[in-house]
């Protein structure tokens, strides 16, 4: 055998080796991602199984063992017990203020990236402001700015600030995205006469799918979680949104715990079917903004 045979027959076992090698850390990738996605998912687990046990069998058997018997009654109690009126008032704000925040940024974003003007070096810094800027300095302004409007208390005073807040990260994703469009698509559709609203919603916004349902994503679940401006200025049972609903719901069903696992599975399950529904939006959508 030659020198050169030689050779051959000894790189054939080593790129074997390296083949195996690999896929013995793809399995083992693997597997660290099932253990962490089994260890994620056991509180939602210990959540469902606690709402759909009776009080007799939690209080009997504790947190841990599996129900005798399902009580779906648990989710129709808690519902009728002040949880309906929290998720329709959260449902109605998140349905209204993410779709128009959305809109608004889009808008925003558009102007800075596609179109021309003096100051749009010193605009998208001041929208940058609003991300650095913590809401605990911005409480006492707030309050006197709501009182002159009669805000305080009110889910339209609640909607204004929820817009105002989720500006400048709107803008900032989308800015990012939009400036990764082709350039020429907008010049080629202004050389056909389009106007730069037509080139907004017929090009820019059709191309810019996962960007948009990665931010709907983001802004509609932190929206429907947000706590603190509701705690602020929300005093009323009536008008209170689902995250500070259910803290009230807890102080008062304190040792319910079969209800306030029902509460919590009802506040929980839009964000999951949601993100469920978008996920294969969102990391495409996220990383194009950073680009």
């Amino acid at each position: 055998m030659t020198s050169v045979d030689a050779t051959r027959v000894d790189r054939v076992p080593a790129a074997s080796r390296g083949g195996v090698d690999r896929s013995v850390r793809q399995v083992g990738f693997y597997a660290l991602l099932a253990v962490a996605g089994l260890l994620w998912s056991v509180p939602l687990v210990v959540l469902f199984f606690t709402a759909i046990k009776s009080a007799g069998d939690f209080a009997q058997n504790g947190t841990f063992a599996w129900p005798k018997a399902i009580d779906w009654g648990n989710f129709s109690e808690a519902w009728d017990h002040g949880i309906k009126t929290y998720f329709l008032n959260s449902a109605v704000m998140t349905a209204i203020k993410v779709p128009t925040g959305i809109l608004i940024e889009a808008l925003a974003a558009f102007a800075l990236t596609q179109m021309s003007f003096r100051w749009e070096r010193v605009i998208f810094p001041i929208f940058l402001i609003g991300l650095i800027v913590p809401i605990q300095m911005t409480l006492v302004p707030l309050t006197l700015l709501l009182q002159t409007f009669n805000g305080i208390d009110t889910l339209h005073g609640l909607f204004v600030l929820y817009l105002g807040f989720g500006l400048p990260f709107g803008i900032l994703v989308l800015r990012g995205y939009f400036r990764t469009l082709p350039r020429e698509l907008v010049e080629a559709a202004m050389m056909d006469g389009c106007s730069w609203f037509g080139v907004f919603w017929r090009i820019v916004l059709p191309m810019s799918t996962p960007a948009l349902v990665s931010l709907l994503i983001l802004d509609g679940i932190a929206t429907w979680n947000e706590f603190v401006l509701a705690q602020i200025f929300l005093r009323t049972d009536s008008v209170r949104t689902l995250p500070l609903g259910v803290v009230h719901f807890q102080t008062e069903f304190s040792t319910a715990y079969d209800l306030l696992a029902a509460a919590q599975c009802i506040t929980i399950l839009p964000l999951l079917v949601i993100y469920l529904f978008f996920q294969r939006y969102f990391v495409n959508g996220l990383a194009g903004a950073i680009k």
